[in-house]
């Protein structure tokens, strides 16, 4: 979908990030609980230490870390002779095991963007063991993928993210840099973010992440796929991308609601694809000034710039240049709207869709189709 966007580049938190000499990582972490004051009445410091560290003993052993390795074929690009042989690559970052996998395995969350191009992927638990892991899927549109080991890992308890407030505190679990299970903690900042990808400098407007959880828990290269759990240590996102002019934390990082990461990784876990819910509109925002420019009816919405040839939308006789202002019962006053309420549709649904056509207000029922490869 089109969206004029801004300047800021969103840069996803690749697990490709090394540091010399700490590869290794962290084996374990010891947790550290401060005593209380006044009288026995902790303070509010010494409450939200206790409270970190007590979450990070729940959830550390179901965080992993992830190692992968890939051929880069030699070219111009690598710097590399043309006859030169081929150069593994290296990466890191993490995941979450999140189901018990038949014959004693276990099923583990973490990106599309950490394990698609792999050819080796390695899984560390806090054990320590290194365990040989195979993909079961990836879905590169909610940057999802799940990976199979053979041993046995503890799951992580699934919390609810439509319960989220701004505020409340999250705790992020990963291995930064290749420093495995490490913690850092911080807030809710926002919610239901979608963010264009701004990455090269591209203008399509494509979203690579829709309806995401924000915080400023420290989230950093390494950290994609790993755990952003509540104050009882139940997962409610998996880390996925870092808002940031330098490429490392600056304090705004966004991962993936657990109720969107459980549903893709239950759809790939049984049959390899994700269903994506999909209109088929290409389409802007309207503001003031650009509802003058094309002289609309309305001064908010989504404008359909366009419909994708065989998708829902042109079925149901949408056109460029219709304005929709609402889907069902909920308002749309501009196309991040949109996007977030189509996501979460679900595939094959009814929905009725308000739209202006010139000055004439209009609905159209329709039924959500699987978004298309493109």
């Amino acid at each position: 979908m089109l969206l004029h966007t801004g300047c800021v580049t969103v840069a996803l938190a690749i697990a490709a990030a090394t540091l010399a000499g700490l590869l290794a990582g962290l084996a374990g972490a010891k947790l550290i609980v401060t005593g209380s004051l006044f009288g026995g009445l902790p303070a509010a410091s010494d409450v939200a230490t206790e409270s970190v560290a007590a979450a990070a003993a729940v959830a550390l052993p179901s965080v992993v870390n992830v190692d992968i390795s890939a051929d880069q074929t030699s070219s111009a690009a690598s710097g590399l002779p043309s006859n030169h042989p081929n150069v593994p690559v290296t990466g890191q970052g993490s995941g979450v095991a999140y189901l018990s996998a038949p014959g004693g395995g276990t099923y583990i969350i973490t990106n599309d963007h950490v394990v698609a191009d792999a050819a080796t992927i390695m899984v560390t638990p806090s054990s320590g063991e290194q365990l040989k892991a195979t993909l079961v899927g990836t879905d590169p549109d909610t940057d999802i993928a799940v990976i199979r080991v053979p041993g046995r890992i503890p799951l992580i308890r699934s919390g609810s993210s439509d319960k989220l407030v701004v505020g409340q505190l999250t705790i992020a679990i990963g291995s930064p840099f290749g420093l495995q299970h490490s913690v850092s903690s911080g807030v809710v900042s926002g919610l239901h973010r979608s963010l264009p990808d701004s990455i090269g400098n591209d203008k399509t407007g494509v979203y690579p992440l829709i309806d995401v959880i924000q915080t400023d828990a420290a989230i950093n290269p390494g950290n994609s796929g790993g755990a952003l759990v509540d104050r009882e240590g139940v997962l409610i996102g998996i880390n996925s991308a870092i808002f940031s002019d330098t490429g490392q934390n600056a304090g705004i990082g966004f991962a993936i609601p657990v109720k969107t990461a459980t549903r893709v990784a239950d759809e790939l876990i049984k049959g390899g694809k994700a269903l994506h819910p999909f209109l088929g509109v290409m389409g802007q925002t309207v503001d003031a000034a650009f509802a003058t420019e094309k002289k609309l009816s309305v001064n908010q919405g989504a404008y359909v710039v366009g419909i994708t040839k065989g998708t829902a939308a042109e079925k149901a006789g949408i056109r460029a240049g219709d304005v929709i202002v609402a889907l069902d019962t909920t308002p749309v006053r501009s196309m991040d709207d949109l996007l977030l309420v189509v996501r979460r549709t679900v595939v094959g649904q009814k929905v009725t869709i308000a739209l202006y056509r010139g000055a004439k207000k209009m609905e159209i029922v329709m039924t959500v189709g699987d978004k298309p490869k493109l």
